[in-house]
Formats: C-alpha cells, sequence, structure tokens
C-alpha cells in the first residue's frame, strides 16, 4: 500500500493522462495487497459498507451478501471479492445521493458491468436468487423503478 501512496504523491497533477495512469497504478497496487486477505470479519464489513452490523446482518439474512466457513476461525466471514466490489458500487450509490435499496441496485450494476460476476454470484449466492418461474436465467432486478420517490 505505501507504493500506491508513492504513486499517488508523485503523479503529475497538471498532466492528467499521467494523473489516470499514477491512479491505475495504485488501483492494481491496492487491490494486489487486498487479495493477500481473502475474508473479512462481519464488523470489518460492515465497516467497509459503511452500514451498521445489524443492518449487515439482515442482508446476510436475506441472502444477499455471502458468508463462508473459514477454517480457524469461529465466526462465518465475508469473502473479500464480493465485499470490495460491493462496497465501490454502494459507494457511488450513495455519492449519488441514493440512500435506500443499496445493496440491490450494487448487485444489479455489478452483474450489468461484469460478466464474470454473475459466474461468481451464483458460486457464492446459489441459483436460488435468479427470477423464479420462467427459468430463463436472467436475473429480476429489486431496484425501485424510475417512478420511485419520496412519497413511495
Amino acid at each position: 500500500m505505501a507504493r500506491a501512496f508513492v504513486a499517488l504523491r508523485g503523479a503529475n497533477v497538471s498532466d492528467p493522462d499521467a494523473l489516470r495512469g499514477a491512479v491505475r497504478d495504485a488501483e492494481a497496487e491496492l487491490e494486489a495487497g487486498l487479495a493477500e486477505q481473502s475474508t473479512y470479519s462481519k464488523a470489518q464489513a460492515a465497516y467497509l459498507l459503511d452500514v451498521s452490523t445489524t443492518t449487515l446482518e439482515q442482508w446476510i439474512a436475506g441472502g444477499l451478501l455471502p458468508v463462508a466457513r473459514v477454517v480457524g476461525y469461529k465466526r462465518d466471514r465475508v469473502p473479500a471479492r464480493p465485499l470490495l466490489a460491493l462496497a465501490a458500487q454502494v459507494k457511488q450509490l450513495r455519492r449519488s445521493g441514493r440512500q435506500r435499496g443499496l445493496l440491490v441496485e450494487a448487485l444489479s450494476r455489478l452483474e450489468q458491468e461484469d460478466p464474470g460476476w454473475r459466474a461468481e454470484f451464483e458460486r457464492l449466492y446459489g441459483p436460488g436468487l435468479g427470477s423464479g418461474g420462467d427459468d430463463d436465467g436472467e436475473y429480476v432486478s429489486a431496484a425501485p423503478g424510475p417512478d420511485f420517490g419520496p412519497e413511495d
């Protein structure tokens, strides 16, 4: 992570291409460092998602966030890859002003942006969150529609 910090601090901020390159390099360095940790505790996951542990537990109980048994830990842990991807999406949604339905919308966006996400999603969550009876293999978004407003 220190290399990522140095890459960003040493970037020429007046050169947009150089700055983009430094950010890409720092991101790659950070991802490599984070890859060393394969799971997070529920408290760490809640912190990364910026939600309470109660909210996190509800998401887990509802099947919206996977957990895994890990040898050497007494409690279930949250797999790193989906957690970090979700946390980044949730952060973007919050930045755009969204307050509710964050996890469902983040999952929907991840599935649309990354074809590999669907395979990972099914591996971690199982096929139970599919659209149901029509068995066409498509997920149905649970995100609020465009006409959803504060009065709903």
